[in-house]
């Protein structure tokens, strides 16, 4: 019997293999096909020094957009509709990608043409930031990614009269923040910190996620996990937007909001998005449906 089962399990196995095999690494869902998280984050700093990504000028009051998991394969209309809402509303002032970008780097331009700034459709031009995702990654995805898009760790501020707030990308495409982007962090954190009004945490891998099923994507070592929760919390972060389950949730935990924003890829039956106002008294979420 156990002698069967494991030959219905490789049967199985292997149509899904060859199923699959343009569209999902299954190689790289168990082991990293690419540079890990040590070399990326180097590679980020090669790129650029200070990691900063750019200031953006808001209001003391204002909007950002958030997306996730759009895993463009073959179409990108949601991709289209949420680049049209951002760049046709006045009130925002930037927008984020939480990883995931596409389902193989082969479908970026696809991806980079759904963001793209169109005069004739667009009546602002707002920058839109790039969170690094597991799916990024395979294929050898990283090379592409780093190319046309930018570094995997990386940080820019919103300047309004007045003050400013934080916000930071980690890489967590790989379930660690490894040895060197955790001491930059813990630094970066301790210098910067108490500049700013807020402080908002851009990364993929959902921290408090339970599924270890795909070894290079999933929850982060328990004991990074508990000293992350913990900087976190005593440096008064104020939003941690996380992607990669594909549902949505929202909860607090050491005075520390963690929201998970579910996928917004043509595929899914609920796609969703986040528009978020940033002011004195706090950050409110507005979830839309597309």
């Amino acid at each position: 019997m156990l002698q069967m089962v494991k030959h219905i399990s490789a049967l199985v196995f292997a149509a899904v293999m060859m199923w699959g095999c343009n569209m999902y690494d299954f190689k790289g869902m168990f082991m990293p096909t690419g540079d890990g998280v040590q070399a990326r984050f180097e590679q980020s700093l090669n790129m650029n020094k200070d990691l900063k990504a750019g200031t953006v000028n808001a209001q003391e009051e204002y909007i950002f957009y958030a997306a996730t998991d759009p895993h463009v394969y073959k179409t990108n209309r949601n991709l289209t509709h949420f680049n049209d809402v951002l760049r046709n509303d006045g009130e925002a002032a930037f927008g984020v990608i939480l990883g995931d970008c596409t389902a193989g780097h082969e479908n970026l331009p696809s991806y980079l043409e759904a963001l793209t700034y169109d005069p004739d459709r667009h009546l602002y031009r707002q920058e839109i930031f790039h969170v690094l995702g597991n799916h990024d990654l395979y294929f050898n995805g990283w090379v592409l990614f780093k190319e046309k898009i930018g570094p995997s760790t990386f940080w820019f501020d919103v300047a309004y009269e007045g003050g400013k707030d934080l916000y930071i990308s980690l890489d967590t495409a790989t379930g660690t923040l490894g040895r060197k982007q955790t001491e930059w962090f813990k630094t970066f954190l301790k210098d910067n910190r108490h500049k700013y009004r807020h402080c908002i945490i851009l990364t993929h891998t959902n921290l408090f996620y339970t599924d270890n099923s795909q070894t290079t994507s999933g929850n982060l070592p328990i004991e990074e996990l508990y000293n992350l929760l913990d900087l976190l919390g005593r440096h008064n972060v104020s939003l941690v937007l996380q992607g990669h389950d594909h549902y949505r949730e929202d909860f607090a935990y050491d005075n520390v909001r963690y929201t998970v924003i579910g996928t917004i890829k043509d595929e899914s039956d609920a796609p969703e998005y986040l528009k978020l106002k940033v002011n004195n008294e706090g950050i409110e979420l507005n979830w839309q449906l597309l």
